[in-house]
């Protein structure tokens, strides 16, 4: 199970964090921040039965937002793909909101030593192959999106 689990491109779902959650009702505590992707956070939980649960308590209305976590870090994380595939899954990723020159500047991964200068470049050229598309979002700023 935990392999299945710690997969990278596996997206997490509320309801199965919740799910986790509950267990802890039972004594199992920190399941959640395991599935949620904070091994660390977890670990502490399960040691101290969810910090005396308080820290489980408190996850219940966290998740929402630990859940959302989760599934953008993975994203763009790996030294194995390329700026052109992080550009596109971060895309993917955003759906119809888009992303913005900054939003993919902040996804890439720490220390990659790309900067706005090859990303401009790299989304030009996606922008010619059409492979993504050039729009505004509600406040007018210049977003990007699949076709």
């Amino acid at each position: 199970m935990a392999d299945s689990l710690s997969r990278r491109g596996e997206r997490r779902t509320l309801a199965l964090s919740y799910l986790l959650w509950a267990l802890g009702l039972a004594g199992v505590c920190g399941l959640q921040r395991f599935y949620n992707r904070k091994p660390y956070s977890g670990t502490l939980y399960l040691l101290t039965f969810g910090l005396c649960y308080v820290g489980q308590l408190v996850d219940l209305w966290l998740m929402p937002e630990m859940v959302e976590q989760a599934n953008a870090l993975p994203l763009l994380q790996g030294a194995s793909l390329s700026l052109e595939r992080q550009l596109l899954e971060l895309a993917r990723h955003s759906g119809d909101a888009g992303f913005t020159l900054n939003d993919a500047l902040l996804a890439l991964e720490y220390g990659s030593g790309v900067g706005s200068e090859a990303v401009r470049a790299e989304i030009q050229h996606l922008l010619e192959v059409q492979l993504l598309d050039v729009g505004n979002d509600s406040r007018g700023r210049v977003v990007y999106r699949e076709p």
